[in-house]
């Protein structure tokens, strides 16, 4: 029920994503030609380089593998076995391995780092047939995922990310796809580790960001985790995350020439340290502090505050201060009882100048209730209210004819 919950959730912010532009001042050289920045808190896009063209994610579709996989395992320690099928034309594809053999016992802990660290074709053929019953019905649960997603620019035909024309996304999908993946806490845990033993201490794997420091001297403190990709068509491609001042980023680049270059994550690099040296943090409200306040019609309670759920703050170029910044809080006046935790009751917009930075929906965090005894008590309250204003008013009309008649 948890898993779920937790995909409803997500699909319905997706569904309700309209991303704002921070600036357009984000100036960085990369060697990718497609690339998409994103922070996952406020919706705010960073750097968008044709992130709508098709691309060829290649290994990178094994984030969506694991992310699926995941909402089928109930205990990642729960011992189960290689299969001769599991491995059987990954040689002749060329696929990338983690080096599992047939009748090997593991983990699905295992599987899960498997299929991302080393990116191992082999782990996620397992976890297709362990979790799904064939890798062909997880490709159908991976195109359904992506449909209710509303990524209308995807395409999977396989579970590895092996070159096909029909297998295909975007770097925007791919944002969106990762970012999904992200509500899973195991998810996050395999994605952002650096080195793995398994269970049995047989195999030793290392991300692909680790082997950039590692080969290359790389500086990949400021990156939380990675899954790159390559294939002759896809080049290298990359979806990585990173925080700063407690925002995390998705950032998706494609085709970066050069398969032994690095040069895909030597841009994930280049884009977190210009996060860094050219961004600051304004907060908007702090937690709790009054946002909206409304009149709380069919309640004794009659007013009712809307209080910052947490520190809201946008991440902003540093040529940008506070007083740049204009609010608008679009709402109305009033609220009627009862209402659910989770609806809208409006929208805060901030601007500088004229151009829209974010915009933030304020949903109800708590049930505001009303009883049956409350409700008849309301209404009693306002039939007596009204019932007296008749009265007084039927009162004054006699009074004044009653002078009337009094008069000579």
């Amino acid at each position: 029920m948890k898993k779920i919950i937790t995909c409803m959730i997500t699909m319905i912010v997706c569904l309700g994503i309209v991303p704002v532009h921070a600036s357009e001042n984000f100036q960085v050289s990369l060697h990718s030609k497609y690339s998409y920045l994103y922070d996952q808190e406020t919706q705010m896009v960073y750097l968008d380089q044709k992130s709508q063209d098709k691309i060829y994610p290649a290994s990178m579709t094994k984030i969506l593998t694991v992310s699926l996989a995941l909402d089928k395992i109930t205990d990642i320690h729960e011992k189960v076995r290689i299969t001769q099928a599991d491995l059987d034309g990954l040689f002749e594809a060329g696929a990338t391995i983690a080096g599992f053999y047939a009748g090997e016992l593991v983990t699905y802990e295992d599987l899960l780092y498997g299929a991302l660290l080393p990116s191992g074709a082999d782990a996620c053929n397992a976890l297709a047939r362990l979790t799904y019953g064939s890798t062909d019905g997880m490709v159908m649960a991976m195109n359904q995922l992506v449909e209710q997603l509303n990524l209308k620019n995807s395409h999977f035909m396989n579970v590895t990310g092996l070159h096909h024309n029909e297998h295909y996304t975007t770097v925007y999908d791919m944002a969106m796809i990762l970012h999904h993946a992200l509500q899973n806490q195991t998810f996050e845990d395999v994605f952002n580790a650096r080195t793995y033993t398994s269970s049995m201490k047989n195999h030793t794997w290392s991300s692909s960001l680790q082997r950039g420091y590692m080969s290359y001297g790389l500086d990949i403190s400021q990156i939380d985790g990675a899954k790159s990709g390559f294939t002759d068509e896809a080049q290298l491609t990359l979806a990585s995350t990173m925080t700063f001042n407690g925002h995390q980023f998705i950032l998706v680049t494609a085709y970066a020439s050069g398969q032994y270059t690095q040069n895909h994550v030597r841009d994930a690099i280049t884009v977190c340290q210009y996060l860094h040296d050219h961004y600051h943090e304004i907060v908007l409200y702090k937690k709790d502090e009054t946002i909206a306040d409304y009149w709380l019609l069919q309640s004794f309670q009659f007013r009712y505050e809307y209080q910052a759920p947490q520190t809201l703050s946008i991440i902003i170029d540093n040529n940008i201060s506070t007083k740049d910044l204009s609010y608008q809080v679009d709402t109305s006046t009033f609220l009627v009882a009862p209402m659910k935790s989770g609806q809208k009751i409006g929208t805060v917009s901030i601007y500088n100048d004229d151009y829209l930075l974010y915009s933030y929906d304020m949903h109800l965090t708590e049930d505001i209730e009303l009883s049956m005894m409350e409700r008849i008590a309301y209404y009693a309250v306002i039939i007596f209210i009204v019932g007296a204003l008749i009265t007084c008013l039927i009162l004054v009309m006699k009074k004044i004819k009653h002078k009337k008649s009094d008069r000579p």
